[in-house]
């Protein structure tokens, strides 16, 4: 009976010295650009109330205004956060700015914060970075020795190594997470956040280099489009890249870039389907449609629930059988055989624009073309109906025909 009285005591404690129901343990590695700020968008949707959430970073920093978008989150969002900094890392330029945001920083033996100059220099920029970084650290410790510490970050580029941070009050030192866990009364990890594919992606696009030969590229599609008779698809690539460029810039939200890829897929799918052939415009418009599909879905979760389930299983279901239906085409499109030139021509009927006669070249108009052609009978006058007996090379043979 003692026994069970004591063992009760000690779990009443644990739980009340318990201060959150979960952690999450997010993985900021890395360059911080706008795949690193859907890395955090995402991690505060997994996040469930009185959960905490870590942030274990390990990055030279990155661009300001992916930056300033991880910590807007990080603060409206009003979650409880810690920046772990492990053994030998670092939380540097952009990335000292979210550890900064997070209010609690825990660095390990070796690890170095700070270095946030930004270059170029350009007063204005420094100017701001600055204040944000004082408004940060007010935030947090409302100490006027930090916030002077942190103002050096950017305008001296300061950087300060675990037991300085320590020293100055900046953050404590914790040799491992558990330690940090321990120190936060917070229990172990439910789950480890990392960029998938998608945030992969996004950290290409997000790349100067990238999205400005992505916005060139695309331009010069649409006038490649323009320019070429008949629909070549140059304009559908050209307007996705164009769309991924400006997503990449942070010029147009995450939702015009899914409805463009949706959109484009649709097309795609509409014109193989209107134009059998092996085109590729089929299969592209599925993949393009699945990317659709999985970046709109990712960022939409939903209560699970009975009905829900249903729907969504239903709603999937005639999904696969939309896209069963488009393969099937498509499989049969790719199979079908275009016919020669030769097969084309063999019957058409055309007019004669010169003379034809069986030894004397003349011109006669088939299928949309003017072609050189030889009689094989007697000779055509112009304005003649002709028909095709056969093709040598590009050479028709003729002859008169009164229908």
């Amino acid at each position: 009976m003692l026994r069970s009285l004591v063992a009760l005591v000690l779990l009443l404690v644990a739980l009340v010295t318990q201060a959150y129901s979960g952690t999450i343990v997010v993985e900021l590695t890395g360059t911080v650009d706008g795949g690193m700020v859907s890395l955090v968008e995402r991690s505060l949707r997994i996040l469930q109330p009185g959960e905490l959430l870590v942030l274990r970073i390990d990055s030279y920093g990155g661009y300001l205004s992916s930056a300033d978008r991880i910590a807007e989150l990080l603060v409206n969002s009003q979650v409880d956060c810690a920046a772990y900094v492990p053994p030998g890392c670092k939380a540097v330029s952009a990335a000292a700015m979210i550890a900064l945001a997070c209010g609690r920083i825990y660095m390990g033996p070796g690890s170095v914060i700070g270095a946030a100059k930004p270059q170029p220099e350009d007063p204005k920029v420094v100017n701001y970075v600055a204040s944000r970084f004082r408004a940060l650290a007010r935030r947090v410790f409302n100490n006027e020795t930090i916030e002077d510490i942190v103002t050096r970050f950017v305008t001296e580029a300061l950087t300060l190594t675990d037991s300085e941070a320590e020293a100055y009050g900046l953050a404590r030192r914790a040799g491992s997470l558990e330690e940090v866990l321990r120190d936060l009364g917070a229990p172990r990890p439910r789950a480890y956040v990392s960029k998938d594919y998608w945030e992969q992606l996004i950290s290409v696009v997000s790349d100067p280099l990238v999205y400005s030969i992505a916005l060139s590229v695309g331009f010069f599609l649409i006038l490649a489009e323009i320019f070429t008779t008949g629909f070549q698809g140059y304009a559908i690539a050209g307007a996705l890249l164009i769309a991924i460029a400006l997503y990449g810039m942070s010029l147009i939200p995450p939702n015009l870039l899914v409805i463009t890829l949706l959109l484009s897929g649709v097309v795609l799918i509409l014109v193989e389907v209107a134009n059998p052939g092996f085109q590729g415009f089929g299969i592209a418009g599925l993949v393009l449609l699945a990317i659709g599909l999985y970046s709109g879905l990712r960022d939409r979760p939903v209560p699970v629930s009975e009905p829900s389930v249903i729907v969504a299983l239903a709603g999937l279901a005639s999904l696969g059988a939309i896209f069963g239906v488009v393969v099937a085409k498509a499989s049969q499109a790719i199979r079908m055989r275009r016919p020669s030139t030769r097969e084309k021509l063999v019957g058409a009927v055309g007019i004669a624009k010169t003379d034809v006669g069986p030894t004397t070249p003349g011109v006669v108009y088939v299928l949309g073309e003017d072609w050189t052609a030889y009689s094989v009978g007697d000779t055509i006058r112009a304005g003649s109906k002709v028909v095709v007996k056969d093709v040598k090379g590009l050479i028709l043979l003729v002859e008169e025909t009164k229908t």
